[in-house]
């Protein structure tokens, strides 16, 4: 017999399953910070924020369990008693503090995009995962800006997959082979629902830029193709052609999202935002294919166990 369950711990201690209602993870890829929201009984003993709390969804098979998913370390944020009775408290994958919250200047000067990202990393008190382009920088600015911000703004030059979960900052090419891929079968899904842009596909890029050896506008050009995607840089920092070259391939990728757009809802499965679907099965096979997986939702309930719903791109 298969049914669901949750393990739920706060401040290391096993919460029993009797004491809880439902169980909301929201997993979202990015810089948001991934949240959840429990709701418990009336006489649950209220927690303390920015106390831990761990999650895991399992499956289980005659009670043994065949699949799980690990949320991974929270702080529980709010604490909320609503009508003299309900409980519930929502906890992020971050626990925000005063140095995320500070607008700071900075200079970066001829450093690799990873060291820059170890600094601000350093900062917030975050180990770095880092897999991605790394280009040198030969001058940056950080100007009145938080780090959080400053990583974002990063992460969109670049086009990589930033976000923070356990306290860990993940900067990562979101076309790596390495990512997990999940196989998603279509005529399986609770509901499922694709979506056609008529938005313009550029084949190729072409970026004009300031360098500073030389003193004039320059142009490079990446992919092959019309129509062209035209970017050009009116400030006069930029001066290294092989950055500008991998940002113009960046931009033109960027271009692309949202072609096809669609979402999934099925029973509970092991699937991370940031990682990838391959569905298959499609009505006539026509939306066969790998997409990113943007964000997941998991909700358990007692009388609706675990259901697992995700938003995908091409």
């Amino acid at each position: 017999m298969v049914n669901h369950a949750v393990a739920l711990k706060i401040n290391n201690e096993m919460i029993k399953i009797d004491n809880i209602l439902s169980v909301t993870f929201n997993d979202v890829a990015g810089s948001k910070s991934d949240r959840v929201t429990v709701k418990v009984v009336p006489t649950f003993k209220r927690p303390k924020p920015s106390t831990k709390l761990e999650l895991i969804f399992v499956r289980l098979n005659n009670n043994k369990v065949v699949e799980s998913l690990e949320c991974g370390l929270f702080h529980i944020q709010t604490i909320t008693r609503a009508n003299n009775q309900d409980l519930s408290f929502t906890a992020t994958g971050v626990e925000f503090n005063d140095k995320q919250k500070n607008k700071l200047s900075h200079h970066y000067k001829d450093a690799k995009l990873s060291n820059i990202v170890d600094i601000v990393a350093d900062r917030l008190g975050h180990k770095v995962k880092f897999k991605t382009v790394n280009p040198m920088i030969t001058s940056l600015n950080q100007t009145e800006e938080t780090d959080i911000n400053f990583l974002e703004r990063l992460a969109n030059d670049y086009n990589v997959l930033f976000s923070i979960k356990n306290d860990i900052i993940y900067f990562i090419n979101k076309n790596d082979d390495s990512l997990p891929t999940f196989t998603v079968e279509a005529p399986l899904c609770k509901s499922i629902s694709i979506k056609h842009s008529s938005k313009t596909y550029y084949k190729s890029a072409l970026s004009s830029y300031w360098d500073i050896r030389d003193g004039e506008f320059k142009n490079v050009t990446v992919g092959k193709g019309s129509p062209v995607l035209k970017i050009k840089y009116n400030s006069k920092t930029y001066q290294d052609e092989a950055d500008i070259k991998i940002k113009a391939q960046a931009k033109l990728d960027q271009s692309s999202k949202g072609l096809v757009q669609g979402s999934f809802s099925t029973s509970g499965m092991k699937i991370y935002a940031g990682t990838r679907a391959n569905l298959l099965n499609t009505f006539n096979n026509e939306d066969d294919g790998i997409y990113s997986c943007e964000s997941c939702t998991h909700t358990w309930s007692r009388g609706g166990g675990w259901v697992s719903s995700v938003e995908i791109e091409n």
